[in-house]
């Protein structure tokens, strides 16, 4: 997410970087693949990591910001991937927003 909230030109230097290294059968290796995921993760407010970096190891994440609205960092849950639980999601992107709220950040 924190990629993707930097917009386009930095999803595509990083994959200029970082050759987009496969981790497991998941990793997106693909410039498009790795744009699609991330405006998708922008778009509804929190990422979700399916077995990308580890087999059998998913993660929900999303992002803090700060009074400016700046990201000054992210929290996630990592689980087993098979108990992993989509009702997750709202308490990891609620605490986020608390976390951003004590920070001073209001959204528009």
């Amino acid at each position: 997410m924190m990629l993707g909230d930097q917009g386009e030109a930095a999803c595509r230097s990083y994959a200029k970087r970082s050759k987009l290294p496969a981790y497991t059968v998941n990793t997106h290796t693909k410039v498009t693949e790795l744009l699609q995921d991330c405006v998708a993760a922008v778009n509804r407010g929190y990422a979700l990591d399916n077995e990308e970096a580890e087999l059998g190891v998913g993660c929900i994440g999303t992002l803090v910001r700060d009074a400016s609205g700046n990201v000054v960092a992210g929290i996630s849950v990592s689980a087993p991937i098979e108990r992993r639980k989509d009702e997750w999601i709202a308490h990891v992107v609620e605490t986020a927003g608390r976390l951003s709220t004590l920070l001073g950040y209001h959204p528009v």
